[in-house]
């Protein structure tokens, strides 16, 4: 069971949280960048039009183009206090999207707490691609954008127990030949090459006129051409930001059993909960810890 959250520290989170999601609003409206809410977001957006009670993070996509755009002016755009973490950014993050953090915090999860990463309190933003007609090879190339994720990651972290020294006390479910196939590539190639190779593989169907779009990572992010063309201003807590058309479709075509959750159901799925949470690093204030018990 892990530690949760006090009232006071999920509160004061939130107020981050919203902080650096008008950030990226703002860069955004400025430079005329389409972004929407997804995945826990988008539903507290429809139930609450605000952050979920227990929820911990704040999630937005952007379609490849608007996001290689944003990755191109938020360096220069953002205010003294946030830092765009991306592989262009922070070398040596293991993920394969950006993070907007917040400067002088820190979020520090246990997965990941010896990589040499900007550790701030963040949210994630996440390029979304075409998705192709066929379900073969759709189902194809989500196998092969997962399999270059776990390769980008093992550049940084091994979290298997099969060929190599895992990092953490809990090993992700993996066959031995799929580790085997990992280690391989991250002995041939550079991070760098992963992360175009994967690159190419999300951005296989760009160029086709597709129904869909998707993080082409999960199975519970698929946005119609038309939401993209339509997006509508929603209330998120103190902002107003932008989410797909018609935002419950979308969510129930993503989330067939949608509901809001209530807190006993909430408790069962996996939050981040930090090992180490700051609100300010400049201060006396002493991390909080967060430790599996």
């Amino acid at each position: 069971m892990k530690r949760p959250y006090t009232p006071q520290e999920l509160n004061r989170l939130h107020s981050v949280l919203y902080e650096l999601l008008g950030e990226a609003a703002r860069v955004c409206d400025k430079h005329g960048i389409d972004y929407f809410l997804i995945g826990g977001t988008a539903i507290g957006a429809l139930y609450d039009q605000a952050i979920l009670p227990w929820d911990d993070d704040v999630d937005i996509g952007m379609t490849r183009p608007h996001y290689e755009r944003f990755l191109q002016v938020a360096p220069a755009e953002l205010g003294k206090d946030y830092f765009l973490s991306w592989t262009g950014t922070d070398p040596h993050t293991p993920y394969y999207y950006a993070k907007l953090k917040k400067r002088n915090t820190l979020f520090v999860e246990g997965l990941f707490r010896n990589v040499p990463m900007h550790q701030g309190i963040y949210i994630d933003i996440l390029p979304f691609d075409r998705v192709p007609h066929n379900r073969m090879l759709h189902k194809a190339q989500r196998g092969l954008v997962n399999f270059l994720k776990c390769c980008l990651m093992g550049k940084e972290t091994w979290l298997w127990k099969h060929f190599g020294h895992c990092q953490t006390d809990t090993p992700t479910s993996r066959g031995p030949l799929p580790c085997l196939l990992n280690r391989l590539v991250d002995t041939c190639f550079s991070k760098h090459r992963i992360y175009r190779m994967m690159v190419a593989a999300q951005t296989a169907f760009n160029k086709r006129d597709t129904r869909y779009w998707s993080n082409i990572v999960t199975t519970t992010d698929y946005i119609l051409t038309d939401e993209l063309k339509h997006l509508q201003t929603v209330k998120f807590g103190p902002l107003s930001v932008k989410a797909p058309a018609s935002l419950e479709t979308f969510l129930r075509r993503n989330y067939p059993r949608l509901h809001r959750f209530d807190e006993e159901e909430q408790r069962q799925v996996a939050g981040h909960h930090p090992e180490q949470l700051s609100f300010d690093t400049t201060s006396t204030e002493q991390p909080s810890a967060y430790r599996t018990i």
